[in-house]
């Protein structure tokens, strides 16, 4: 796992992009492994005099290639290990699950080469496709999958769910055929009021897919018999209003039975989920922003605390924007 030689080394290496090598080799001597200011760890590298001849050129550990000795000899071939801790760093993952297929680059060298050298000529890319690859191609096998499979939970208001048709569909006679009531949220409720296994489970909505398995063609849920599943419901902000509130009480209400069932608390059916969730202690309380706004009078001026006030109800979602 050596890096190179490039650089002063070796200026043909591929790696050289104006002048320095574009992975920053060779590195430098660290301590300890800290993360560097543009996110990227700069890993410990000890000066203890070790080095390796590689290609006629002495090296050290400033070339050495982050790597995991387990991986190595389990799979005896090149394997770079990124430590990954970090936003910034995720990308790196993602970089290489999408790019696509290997390739190599490579440049054609002629010793007799006249003086006008056409470098874009010289240099060439091409794709490598390895035995193992071409079999897995040739019969077809799946290239990527997610393991646990991960169910999109999702959320409406009553009344209020997304319908998707063909746009050539003819709507009469779509409306005649298709149950557009029914939806995995009110299948949820109606399986927790009518089946036996889900009102003893009691589950919380994310929870419901590891017992129970959504039929997309039926529009009904069934009793899971195999699989690891987990469940996701789908991100919403405090700007989607009530939709926002009935995520929030789904995170908490074990078992609900309908829309009114989580509207009610303490035997009280309220007016909306909002106040739900307020009667079950899920929103703050707005005394910290309260408290902001009577530092902010002492010294501020009308046209600022305007802007202080916007920037509140934006950012910082206030229980009762109203009274505040």
């Amino acid at each position: 796992m050596i890096h190179g030689p490039c650089g002063d080394l070796d200026r043909t290496c591929p790696c050289i992009k104006d002048g320095r090598c574009k992975y920053h080799y060779p590195k430098t001597f660290c301590a300890q492994t800290t993360h560097a200011e543009d996110s990227y760890p700069q890993y410990r590298r000890r000066d203890d005099g070790t080095k390796i001849k590689v290609r006629r050129h002495t090296l050290d550990n400033r070339w050495v290639v982050c790597y995991s000795p387990y991986l190595l000899a389990t799979f005896d071939c090149h394997i770079n290990v990124e430590i990954c801790s970090t936003v910034k760093l995720v990308k790196y993952i993602y970089k290489y699950v999408f790019k696509g297929h290997d390739s190599v680059s490579f440049r054609i060298v002629s010793y007799h080469a006249p003086d006008d050298t056409d470098e874009i000529r010289e240099f060439q890319q091409g794709r490598w496709i390895s035995p193992p690859e071409a079999f897995w191609r040739i019969f077809e096998f799946r290239l990527s999958e997610i393991s646990p499979v991960v169910y999109t939970l999702q959320i409406h208001l009553l009344d209020q769910q997304f319908v998707s048709f063909d746009k050539n569909s003819d709507l009469l006679q779509l409306l005649s055929k298709v149950d557009f009531s029914k939806t995995m949220l009110t299948e949820f409720f109606d399986m927790n009021k009518t089946n036996v296994v889900a009102h003893n489970l009691k589950c919380l909505y994310r929870e419901f897919p590891q017992y129970f398995v959504w039929s997309p063609k039926y529009k009904k849920w069934t009793e899971r018999k195999c699989r690891k599943v987990i469940g996701r419901m789908v991100t919403l902000s405090p700007a989607d209003g009530e939709r926002y509130y009935v995520r929030l009480l789904l995170n908490h209400v074990h078992g609900p039975t309908s829309f009114d069932h989580i509207l009610t608390v303490a035997n009280q059916k309220l007016n909306s989920f909002r106040e739900a969730a307020l009667a079950l202690g899920l929103l703050q309380s707005d005394t910290y922003i309260e408290d902001t706004f009577q530092e902010a009078m002492t010294f501020q001026m009308p046209s600022s605390l305007r802007l202080l006030f916007a920037t509140l109800l934006v950012h910082c979602s206030p229980v009762n924007p109203r009274l505040l």
